[in-house]
C-alpha cells in the first residue's frame, strides 16, 4: 500500500496544488459505487489527471478493474524498455510504477465485473510481446499474470443521478478539471442542440 502524502515529512513547496473541484471529486468518490470511479478514471486525459489517479490508486475503495485501467493508460509497453527498479515512492508522474507495487502488496482489492477486457486487448498483446523480447529475471519488476490475461467482465452502469452526462452538478465538477464530458451540459440547451444536430443529418440525408 503506497500513500501519497507523509504527515511527517516536511512540507513540500513542489507538491501540486489540488484544487477545489479535484477535492470535491474526492469527496463524492468515497462515498459513489465502483461504477463511478471507473466512469471517471476512463475520461482521464493523458498525464493531466495523474494527480487524481494517484489519489483513487492509494484509497481502499480502489479494486482491481481500476487498477487495470490505470496500469494500461500508463503507457506500460514503454516502460517495459526501462530496467531500473521501481520507485518505493512513487509520485503522481509514475502511476506505472503505484500500479505494480500496490498489486504487490495486496492493496489493489478484490476483482469484479463491472469492464469491457476487449478495450485493453490491443495494450495486453503489446505489453506481452514485449516481455517475450526480455530474458527472465532481466526486468527490475513483476508483470503481474492477472494484468496480461484480462478475461470476463461487463458493461458499468452509471445511473444519470450519478453521472457527469446527467448531472449537472458533476458535468460542473468534470468540466472544471478538464474530464472528458460534452461540451455543454446536461438540460434543455443539448437537448436542443442534439436534436438540431439529428435534423441536420436528416436535412443532409435528404438532399
Amino acid at each position: 500500500m503506497v500513500f501519497p502524502d507523509n504527515q511527517n515529512a516536511a512540507p513540500n513547496p513542489n507538491r501540486a496544488k489540488i484544487s477545489a473541484s479535484e477535492m470535491k471529486l474526492r469527496c463524492i468518490l468515497r462515498d459513489a459505487p465502483q461504477d463511478l470511479w471507473l466512469e471517471t478514471i476512463r475520461r482521464t486525459r493523458c498525464d493531466a489527471h495523474n494527480g487524481l489517479i494517484h489519489w483513487m490508486l492509494s484509497q481502499p475503495e480502489c479494486d482491481f478493474v481500476i487498477a487495470a485501467h490505470a496500469f494500461y493508460r500508463s503507457n506500460p509497453a514503454a516502460h517495459l524498455d526501462n530496467l531500473t527498479p521501481l520507485p518505493l515512492r512513487p509520485s503522481t508522474s509514475n502511476i506505472f510504477a503505484l500500479a505494480l507495487i500496490n498489486w504487490d502488496t495486496g492493496f489493489s482489492g478484490p476483482k469484479n465485473s463491472r469492464w469491457k477486457p476487449s478495450m485493453f486487448t490491443p495494450a495486453c498483446s503489446q505489453v506481452f510481446k514485449k516481455m517475450l523480447g526480455h530474458p527472465r529475471g532481466a526486468l527490475a519488476f513483476n508483470t503481474p499474470k492477472q494484468l496480461l490475461t484480462l478475461e470476463g467482465g461487463s458493461p458499468a452502469y452509471v445511473l444519470r443521478p450519478l453521472s457527469p452526462d446527467g448531472t449537472i452538478h458533476l458535468w460542473a465538477i468534470f468540466a472544471d478539471l478538464g474530464l472528458q464530458v460534452p461540451d455543454t451540459a446536461p438540460g434543455m440547451k443539448r437537448w436542443l442542440e442534439q436534436a438540431k444536430g439529428l435534423l441536420k443529418k436528416v436535412g443532409i440525408a435528404y438532399r
